[in-house]
């Protein structure tokens, strides 16, 4: 009795729009409930769309009416589609654009991708139509995340798709929406082969990027690096060699760093290069850094083990472990070495500075590290191997001033506030 009340009391709706999709809503929820009263529903929906004076609101009324004949599971709301394909063609172009997106978006919406593709070629537009079948593409692609059934069918209607697409950079993010489809399938051959059809570099650069964090972290890069330094190859020759340090950076964030090496020492610039990507490193993903360091060559890693290091002295925070172990790996230089005895000091290993220092040849650096260390032991109130730390200092008079100020500030420590300068004798 109430379904027939709620139904009655619809006709109350003043406007035709409104009524019709009301009814289609109501429809497709008693459809669902297996009520028949829902044939009424539907029925009246159709009636009251047919009804509306204005085509447009009639045929956007009559795809709302589909789109929940649709959800209702009922095959009916195809042949509706079909309908106001061929009677809206009486339109002029922009309105039935208008009508032919919306019935893409809807039947995209339903899951039918190939349908929503039909519409979207209706459209007269050419960037509207461009836009519609992206976005047909990128759902097609959230679809393949989600399921493993239909794969093969859902990527040949990308591609489908993607035939339609005539102009930049619509193209050039469908292929990337492509590429991710097959990353998800597991197809990474034709994944990163897909990359150089791409024509925009910017696209080119987030598809290389994408593809090579997909595969990091599925822990197969290794596997296929030999195919992403090809097609590294291929981009830098289509879009210039300025894309070789963007390839680099995408290289040595995926950790593999010996691949960004190779691309890095084709740039005349090449020094400038190897810093800035080790400081882009050291302050995006300090854990890859390491891997790069470890696969410079030795002038290559004093250059960039001087910056890294002055980067960590300023801010100690940014530093690790396994970044100070491969620079100190990676280079013989012994001011890179002072620089790491000195963090050793600011980070409480005295030990470790202490080892540092001892290995130092160069008496000047030396000096510098064994004074710092000493310094710090005094602070920490020990005395003795503050002295036996100045006593490594190999200049002798160096030492013997080293050692002078040792024991008097370890005086003004024992005696604060006592040790007075002296105004000669009271008589």
């Amino acid at each position: 009795m109430i379904v027939k009340e709620i139904l009655a009391s619809v006709e109350v709706i003043p406007d035709p729009y409104i009524k019709s999709v009301t009814y289609a809503k109501i429809g497709e929820r008693l459809a669902k409930a297996r009520d028949g009263s829902y044939k009424t529903a539907f029925l009246k929906a159709l009636e009251t769309a047919k009804e509306i004076d204005d085509p447009v609101k009639m045929f956007r009324a009559l795809l709302s009416v589909g789109y929940s004949l649709g959800r209702a599971g009922l095959k009916s709301s195809k042949r509706i589609y079909l309908g106001v394909l061929e009677d809206s063609r009486v339109l002029p172009a922009p309105p039935r654009d208008v009508i032919m997106r919306t019935a893409a978006a809807y039947m995209l919406a339903l899951g039918e991708v190939g349908e929503a593709i039909t519409y979207a070629l209706e459209v007269n537009d050419r960037t509207l139509r461009n836009e519609i079948l992206l976005e047909i593409i990128r759902t097609n692609t959230r679809m393949i995340g989600r399921e493993q059934l239909k794969v093969a069918s859902r990527i040949r209607k990308s591609k489908l798709a993607l035939e339609y697409i005539d102009d930049e950079p619509y193209r050039s993010k469908a292929l990337l929406e492509l590429i991710k489809a097959y990353l998800a399938l597991g197809s990474y051959e034709n994944g990163i082969s897909l990359i150089l059809e791409i024509e925009v570099k910017e696209w080119a650069r987030h598809a290389f990027k994408d593809v090579a964090f997909y595969l990091k972290d599925r822990e197969v890069l290794g596997h296929y690096i030999d195919s992403l330094e090809a097609v590294a190859n291929g981009l830098i020759e289509k879009f210039g060699e300025e894309f070789t340090e963007e390839l680099a950076l995408a290289f040595a964030l995926s950790g593999e760093g010996v691949s960004a090496a190779e691309l890095i020492r084709r740039l005349e610039n090449s020094d400038e290069v190897f810093v800035k990507i080790a400081l882009d490193l050291l302050e995006r993903d300090h854990n890859v850094l390491p891997a790069f360091i470890s696969a410079l060559e030795e002038d290559e890693a004093e250059l960039v083990g001087k910056a890294v290091m002055n980067r960590i002295l300023e801010r100690p925070e940014l530093g690790g472990w396994e970044i100070i172990k491969a620079i100190g790996k990676s280079t013989s230089s012994e001011e890179v070495w002072a620089k790491i005895a000195r963090y050793y000091v600011i980070t409480g290993e005295l030990e470790g500075a202490m080892k540092v220092g001892s290995l130092l040849r160069d008496e000047r650096l030396r000096s510098i590290v064994m004074a710092d260390i000493a310094h710090h032991l005094v602070k920490n109130g020990d005395i003795e191997r503050a002295i036996d730390a100045a006593l490594e200092v190999r200049d002798p008079k160096f030492s013997s001033i080293l050692v002078s100020e040792i024991l008097i500030k370890a005086l003004e420590q024992e005696l604060p506030g006592r040790v007075k300068q002296w105004n000669g004798s009271k008589h």
